[in-house]
């Protein structure tokens, strides 16, 4: 069971087997089994599950956790002095947001020598009265950033409120989130696993893709959804595709050393390894001057457009606009837009189809294409995407050139969302004021 970073009335619970974390579609079976076998406890039935209670154990987990990143980051350091407390001399703020990550402050990073003063909002509180406890929330990274300079640390650190995701701001006070922290961890993953592949989520943007390259590694772009991005990685590694970073934009991440796991702590005990190796090698300046040559879009907007109607038709719904959407590049009824693929990874037809042998199922309809204006010039890129919680649909834009985004909306919303029927049952007013 696990927090969440909704509002607070939801928790959430993730399945593991020894294999790892169970795909969407497997947890679907899951609860339909649960719910089956209680309607039959209920009207009496067989195969209610009644019989032997299973045995259960009480484990302190959470200690034998903050053990296990303490003796990776002091055997992966091995700091020829202070062994046992290799990060003496260094001071990292800690963001919690309220969340559970306070204890990485307390029993991590204390206990290795550092020096967490100046943290903020360790202890849980499940209102988030301060912020939500999110590496994507502006709030949280400012916060921590004034932080990071205030008491001249070496590093912020935010985490989300379950600590499967985190971000960083390094000793200038940049915040490196998003495609930064993918830049990053690609760029310490790749020192030491040289040509690995690296799974995103396909909203990353075309800079990271040519960071990744520059440095021997190549770039799969995917579904969004951190399941589905980790089950991608999975299958490539079965497939004989080495692949060893596997993140979303939203800072959701596993690696495979990790055992697959998204693991926001782990992502922060490669980052503080390196930061505290650049030191012992006498390198200046922090973990951000790794990413100093990563060039980042001009623009990057992000759209809802709500479903109308019944709730229960909304997914429904979803897909048949983002379907149309798909048609309609198809059929030639946009020129300028192309499907994007990633061919390398066999994954075409937008970034969501798999051409191998075994797919993976598809939990939500998604599709991102290219746009290029009457010269052939490339303006960007558009993500459009079902929610699988919300019954809305997403549309990222991103841009290298100023205005971009608001050209590809305005192709979008006149030739695509006005003449499809698609505004029938979908609320385009977000988008109509963007291009207003």
């Amino acid at each position: 069971m696990t927090a969440s970073h909704l509002p607070y009335t939801r928790n959430g619970l993730k399945f593991f087997t020894k294999r790892g974390g169970l795909s969407s579609v497997e947890v679907e079976g899951i609860c339909d089994r649960a719910a089956r076998k209680y309607v039959a406890r209920k009207m009496g039935l067989g195969g209610g599950g009644l019989g032997m209670p299973p045995v259960v154990m009480r484990v302190d987990l959470m200690s034998a956790y903050a053990q296990h990143l303490r003796d990776i980051i002091k055997e992966r350091v091995a700091h020829p002095t202070h062994y046992d407390t290799p990060l003496e001399g260094f001071k990292v703020i800690v963001n919690a947001g309220n969340g559970c990550g306070g204890f990485f402050a307390w029993d991590v990073l204390e206990k290795l020598g550092a020096d967490t003063t100046g943290s903020l909002h360790l202890e849980p509180d499940g209102m988030f009265p301060n912020h939500m406890p999110n590496p994507e929330d502006a709030t949280a990274m400012s916060l921590t950033r004034g932080a990071v300079l205030s008491r001249g640390a070496d590093l912020g650190v935010v985490f989300d409120t379950d600590v499967d995701r985190s971000g960083v701001v390094d000793d200038a006070g940049a915040a490196i989130n998003g495609d930064r922290l993918i830049a990053l961890i690609s760029a310490i993953v790749l020192a030491e696993h040289p040509g690995t592949t690296v799974v995103t989520d396909a909203r990353a943007g075309d800079g990271l893709t040519r960071f990744i390259e520059a440095r021997g590694g190549r770039h799969c772009l995917y579904r969004v959804g951190y399941r589905n991005v980790i089950d991608k990685g999975m299958q490539l590694n079965a497939d004989g595709v080495e692949t060893h970073v596997m993140m979303e934009t939203t800072g959701h991440g596993a690696l495979r050393e990790n055992h697959f796991l998204d693991d926001g702590a782990y992502m922060v005990v490669k980052i503080i390894i390196e930061m505290v190796r650049m030191r012992l090698a006498g390198l200046e300046g922090g973990v951000g001057g790794l990413i100093r040559d990563l060039e980042e879009p001009a623009e990057s907007v992000l759209l809802r457009m709500d479903i109308v109607g019944e709730p229960k038709s909304a997914k429904q719904r979803g897909i048949e606009a983002v379907e149309a959407f798909k048609k309609y590049i198809e059929e030639g009824k946009l020129s300028g837009w192309v499907l994007d693929d990633c061919g390398d990874c066999s994954v075409d037809e937008g970034c969501l189809v798999d051409n191998n042998d075994h797919p993976i199922d598809v939990d939500a309809y998604m599709y991102r294409a290219k746009f290029y204006d009457e010269s052939q010039r490339p303006l960007g890129w558009v993500h459009i995407r079902q929610s699988v919680h919300n019954p809305n649909i997403a549309l990222n834009l991103q841009s290298c050139v100023p205005g971009g985004c608001r050209s590809m909306a305005v192709d979008l919303f006149e030739r695509f969302l006005l003449t499809s029927g698609v505004n029938e049952f979908v609320d385009t007013s977000e988008v109509q004021k963007f291009v207003k």
